[in-house]
């Protein structure tokens, strides 16, 4: 081999000079591009040769150029990037609710609590004021109003999430053909793994779409040998390759509103991170709660305000009533398809002449014992109808409709079986849940039918009285809670959530700031380290370069020899 030979393998470094020089402008050349990961030039030396007894080194050669990249780090930043876009999602859905719930102006539901609670208390010391009465149905019809509008905008905002996915599932869609796009110039690039570079560019493009999709859902990624990666979500795998599976939104019978699933198999994305879960989550948990809450808050005020005012008397006595609420008439009541069953009691009806005074009183038994002979809505009616001046029937729509002769009328008292506020008769409130409870008509038009006595029309005001404070008051349809007081747990409740939920996203930012960081330690440029190494390729590249010349001129002198 002799001068030969080191030529040659001071020619193998000034190749691996060069590309070492090449590698580290590319590197400078990329210090601000986003997303760049800074590149090594991989060196092994050559196979030794021999010669005589000794083995001599062939130089050096280039193996590959690689990126310098902490894969397991990488990974953990997409998980913190899911944690944080879920994180600011959930974030932004406790605001609003907060937001809805927390007016402090007349419109509250917790201000108007106070405003109707305190009409009904000063109408209990005046119970013959007309514009304390006519008070007392706008106060109330105002919290009803105030109750349905918090229903609806908690429904708009629940729509806007729901709305949230389709265009989520487009982003997914979207990230994961371009990932499976990627695997295959990248496979293609590398040579299935034979060769020993990573396709820098193409790379960082997918990095870049695996981060995007990361803030939607939480992966599990899996690289190949061949250079390609799998994305897995869930369990189901989305990318393989060069194919991928595409989501699409559908209606979710079970939970209503739009659910994503995947086309192939059809079944949901189960997916609990990111933008998609925490939507999810905001939909059906935040929001959906909220109304659940908030509909067990109505159905008990309902319940508790017609229980009284069902059973009482106002100025006047009925001459004509049909219930608000409607059933099937010949089945027993538990199974009527009423709001909530009657249970065993009586109810009475007093029949009044034209100067209010009470001309008979009938109890009406209501039998609910599970028994063949329980009560239904047609025996109810017959017996009603069975009082002399007073007629009743179930019409076509099942409404029980009672009305009575001329110069008389009628009015209730006594209900231990709640059948009157069961089936909407003599009541204040209408309605069953948030979403539409309102003044019974019957009282809003005319606030004479307010009731205010239990003894009899204009003989006490043990009514009204019984309606102060029960919104303060412990229920048994709320399983001992009062109405106020189950307002203001969810209230407070929310305030904690939110948080809550506030400290665990600036957590999980602080953690993701902290990872971005030690990968940016790895990957990024720093360009006083690429410096040193321009020099050292340098001054590598004139060493070799010398050793070529002094070979030369070794051999020159051997030729004149």
């Amino acid at each position: 081999m002799g001068l030969f030979g080191a030529i040659q393998t001071a020619n193998s470094g000034l190749i691996a000079a060069q590309l070492g020089l090449q590698v580290v402008g590319n590197n400078i050349a990329n210090a601000n591009t986003p997303g760049f990961i800074r590149q090594r030039l991989e060196l092994t030396p050559n196979v030794a040769t021999g010669q005589g007894q000794l083995l001599v080194g062939r130089g050096v050669r280039a193996t590959g150029v690689v990126q310098i990249i902490d894969k397991a780090l990488a990974e953990r930043v997409y998980q913190a990037s899911t944690a944080v876009a879920g994180g600011d999602t959930l974030g932004k859905a406790y605001t609003q609710l907060e937001e809805l719930v927390g007016t402090l102006d007349d419109s509250g539901i917790r201000s108007r609590f106070t405003l109707f609670n305190n009409s009904l208390n000063d109408l209990s010391t005046q119970p013959a004021d007309r514009s304390l009465r006519d008070f007392v149905v706008l106060q109330g019809d105002a919290l009803a109003k105030s109750i349905r509008t918090t229903y609806q905008q908690a429904v708009d905002r629940q729509s806007d999430f729901n709305t949230d996915l389709a265009g989520q599932a487009k982003q997914i869609n979207r990230q994961l053909e371009r990932i499976a796009d990627l695997n295959v110039q990248i496979s293609t690039l590398e040579g299935g793994g034979a060769v020993g570079s990573d396709a820098s560019g193409l790379r960082e493009q997918r990095y870049s779409a695996i981060e995007e999709l990361s803030k939607f859902v939480d992966l599990n990624i899996q690289e190949q040998a061949s250079g390609s990666i799998s994305v897995f979500v869930g369990g189901d795998y989305l990318v393989a390759d060069g194919n991928h599976r595409e989501v699409y939104t559908a209606f979710d019978p079970e939970k209503g509103g739009l659910e994503v699933r995947i086309r192939e198999t059809d079944s949901v994305l189960q997916s609990t991170g990111g933008v998609f879960g925490a939507t999810v989550e905001a939909k059906n948990e935040v929001f959906g709660g909220f109304l659940k809450d908030l509909d067990n808050l109505a159905g008990g005020l309902i319940r508790a305000v017609n229980e009284v005012h069902s059973q009482g008397q106002g100025r006047v006595g009925f001459d004509k009533l049909v219930s608000t609420n409607k059933g099937q008439s010949g089945v027993p009541l538990r199974d009527a398809g009423l709001p909530f069953s009657p249970t065993n009691g009586t109810f009475e009806i007093s029949v009044l002449d034209a100067a209010g005074k009470v001309v008979s009183k009938k109890s009406i038994a209501v039998r609910s014992l599970n028994q063949v002979g329980d009560s239904t809505l047609g025996s109810v009616a017959a017996d009603i109808d069975s009082i002399d001046g007073l007629s009743a029937s179930i019409n076509a729509e099942g409404r029980l409709s009672i009305s009575s002769d001329p110069q008389v009328s009628f009015v209730f008292g006594q209900d231990t079986s709640e059948f009157l506020s069961a089936v909407g008769v003599n009541t204040f409130f209408v309605g069953t849940n948030a979403n539409d409870i309102a003044v019974n008509d019957t009282v809003k038009n005319k606030s004479d039918y307010l009731a205010i006595s239990q003894g009899g029309v204009g003989r006490d005001t043990k009514a009204i009285t019984s309606l102060v404070d029960l919104i303060d008051k412990p229920l048994d349809s709320l399983a001992g809670q009062s109405v106020r007081g189950i307002f203001d747990s969810n209230v407070a409740s929310l305030g904690q959530k939110t948080s809550l939920q506030k400290s665990i996203t600036d957590g999980a930012r602080s953690f993701y700031d902290t990872l971005v960081s030690q990968h940016l330690a790895i990957t990024g440029v720093n360009i006083d380290e690429e410096s040193l190494k321009l020099i050292n390729y340098n001054k590598a590249f004139q060493a070799s370069a010398r050793v070529i010349s002094v070979a030369n001129e070794m051999l020159d002198l051997l030729v004149k020899l």
